[in-house]
């Protein structure tokens, strides 16, 4: 219980991490200036972060290819930044796929290309943990996962 706490208090500061960003830069920008003002908040709130992550996909013991990770922080968060209208599905099975990949703990998918900044805390379940042991196959989020905010996913 007392790792899950941590987790959640990293979480909490990454999300204000975000939210301080949108706050000070506003909704409008390219993803890549978040990102960069991302790399001088998250430190500020004393969170250590690997940024561009690139992590394998393996399929039956060959390399595939690899998905970028925007975020792994502190080695048990993964967060994922857009700037765009809306939140789709296929972005939270992105980040199912990256927290799978890099065996964390939870996701964080954050938007700022509304004039409200946009996030979304990504679960996986007990089922996905299971998948992990078996490899990757498709996962719809809503059957596998949980997001935790009531904001609309299109």
């Amino acid at each position: 219980m007392a790792l899950m706490k941590e987790i959640n208090d990293r979480v909490y500061k990454v999300i204000g991490s975000c939210m301080e960003v949108h706050r000070t830069l506003g909704p409008g920008y390219p993803v890549d200036f978040y990102r960069k003002a991302l790399e001088v908040e998250l430190p500020l709130r004393g969170l250590s972060f690997e940024a561009d992550k690139a992590v394998q996909v393996i399929f039956k013991e060959l390399l595939v290819g690899t998905l970028q990770v925007d975020f792994l922080i502190d080695e048990s968060v993964v967060l994922m930044l857009r700037s765009q209208e809306m939140l789709k599905d296929f972005e939270v099975q992105q980040v199912l796929r990256a927290i799978q990949l890099t065996e964390t703990a939870i996701g964080v998918l954050v938007n700022f290309g509304q004039l409200k900044i946009q996030y979304k805390r990504v679960l996986p379940s007990h089922q996905q943990r299971e998948v992990r042991k078996e490899g990757l196959r498709p996962i719809g989020y809503r059957e596998i996962g949980k997001t935790r905010e009531g904001n609309p996913i299109v």
